[in-house]
């Protein structure tokens, strides 16, 4: 996925991962602009230095204390390294054109994870398998809307929704459920997901793979499933003018 798909023209953005995909997050947003394009900040100089120089790659690596130019640069941030210290470079970093703050959540205080979602413009959530993306307008804007009406958009529209959250992201019915409630707080059951999950699969949108004991649901035709996705938000779009009068 592109970064700046991803993050749009948001400048201080939030990525949490998990020790499993930690290395592999840094990466992607290293790499995605060029290496040269960004600098690394971490406390954990010599560590990192090693890793990129057996990969045969040069990256900027900087202690958040050295002198640089920040605002020339983009920064990604090995948030995690800096301990106790992130609070007061966080507030740094918010001032900068862009930044990207990277944090392993196998060690974050639940306490001050409300917080750190509060003070980024994105977040991205990268945990097993699992990709979601937020933005604080989006997440405002969805608290003003009654949760009953928000509920019963996503079932209505629930085969649209499933095909556009597996557009990029592959995953199994139990990972769709739970992406389900993450993004939108709407408790989608499997009797319900299924079916449509099968109403897919049998239109040729979806195709399913077997991985360990679990059945993978990807987009077989992305291009296909764009226009399936688009005439559909054209319809809604339509029947709302329609019924406005606008």
């Amino acid at each position: 996925m592109n970064a700046n798909l991803v993050f749009g023209l948001a400048k201080h953005c939030l990525h949490l991962c998990n020790s499993q995909n930690f290395e592999e997050t840094l990466m992607f947003h290293l790499l995605e602009n060029g290496a040269d394009a960004n600098v690394l900040v971490t406390s954990n100089v010599s560590k990192w230095n090693e890793f990129f120089e057996k990969k045969g790659l040069f990256v900027d690596v900087r202690t958040p204390e050295e002198p640089n130019n920040w605002k020339d640069r983009n920064i990604v941030v090995d948030n995690s390294s800096l301990s106790s210290d992130f609070t007061k470079w966080e507030q740094h970093w918010e001032m900068l054109p862009q930044a990207v703050c990277i944090y392993n959540i196998d060690g974050i205080d639940p306490a001050i994870l409300r917080e750190l979602v509060a003070i980024h413009d994105k977040m991205v959530l990268s945990v097993n398998n699992i990709r979601m993306l937020s933005s604080r307008k989006a997440e405002n804007e969805l608290e003003n809307i009654n949760a009953e009406l928000v509920e019963g958009a996503v079932k209505r529209e629930l085969n649209s929704v499933v095909l556009a959250m597996l557009m990029t992201n592959p995953m199994c019915g139990s990972d769709l459920i739970k992406a389900l409630y993450l993004k939108f707080r709407v408790f989608v059951s499997p009797g319900q997901l299924y079916p449509k999950l099968h109403e897919l699969e049998k239109d040729g949108l979806l195709v399913c793979e077997y991985k360990l004991k679990s059945k993978i649901y990807r987009v077989s035709e992305k291009e296909q499933a764009w226009v399936v996705l688009k005439k559909q938000a054209e319809a809604n779009s339509l029947i709302m003018r329609l019924l406005t009068g606008n």
